[in-house]
């Protein structure tokens, strides 16, 4: 059965009402129709391997590598830190009271 459907959002969405049997069906995409051909391996209990195009990896790396430097950064010292306003400091202690409220449940 040819059911028209549109990409949308990352999910296929069918443009006719459709009642299935099943929640897992299996739909056929032309080879043709694919924008960018990611392999998917994956066995069982692990998570996807995806046979990404190399920009795409290289951006990825690069990312990464950002991020480790960000966590890994040296916390800067107090003194450099600006003073906290009050708003802030009703925040925390509103926080604090929050976590002692469940803490005596």
């Amino acid at each position: 059965m040819d059911i028209p459907t549109i990409w949308e959002n990352g999910a296929f969405r069918p443009l006719v009402p459709l009642a299935v049997k099943h929640a897992f069906v299996t739909i056929q995409v032309p080879d043709d129709e694919v924008a960018v051909n990611l392999l998917v391996t994956q066995e069982a209990g692990s998570r996807p391997t995806y046979s990404l195009p190399p920009e795409v990896v290289e951006l990825a790396k690069a990312m990464e590598e950002r991020l480790d430097r960000i966590r890994n950064a040296p916390l800067p010292d107090d003194t450099d830190l600006p003073p906290l306003s009050q708003k802030q400091l009703d925040r925390i202690d509103a926080f604090a009271l929050r976590d002692e409220i469940r803490g005596n449940r």
